[in-house]
């Protein structure tokens, strides 16, 4: 969902600044991120706010980075979280809410014509014949996945 995100903003004319594994910072770049920060740095929201002084404008964390992320965030900010349980606290007149992924056949007709004329990257990460649908369900356990898996019905 977050490289989707940055392309989206990218797409918009946004300023983005990814948050992603340490390994992440070429995908995300290519993807259309201006600047990066480790998900890992020891005060995430100090090495933002070094990017975009006084904080950024909004946040989506769909990682659950949640207090340092919101620390990103300047006063009157937005904070979006996907499906993420309990919401954060709010703070400097901020905006929280979560969002659930759920069913939307319009959007999903743009978001089709988008990467049908190549300005959305579909990112596949390995296709499995259906009946290794077990298998494809736990290789996110093992880490590493960058992009969908796909599973294949067989003709």
């Amino acid at each position: 969902m977050g490289g989707f995100a940055v392309e989206l903003a990218a797409l918009r004319g946004l300023r983005v600044v990814a948050v992603a594994g340490p390994g992440d910072e070429a995908l995300v770049r290519g993807l259309g991120a201006d600047s990066f920060v480790p998900r890992t740095a020891p005060h995430l929201a100090e090495a933002v706010r070094a990017l975009v002084p006084g904080g950024v404008d909004g946040v989506l964390d769909a990682a659950g980075l949640r207090a340092g992320a919101l620390e990103a965030l300047r006063g009157g900010g937005s904070f979006v979280a996907v499906g993420l349980g309990a919401d954060p606290v709010r703070r400097r007149g901020t905006r929280v809410s979560n969002v659930w992924v759920r069913a939307d056949g319009l959007r999903l007709t743009g978001l089709s014509a988008l990467a049908d004329a190549g300005r959305l990257t579909l990112r596949v990460a390995a296709t499995y014949p259906l009946e290794q649908a077990a298998a494809a369900h736990e290789r996110p356990a093992a880490g590493g996945v960058r992009g969908r898996l796909v599973l294949l019905p067989q003709p």
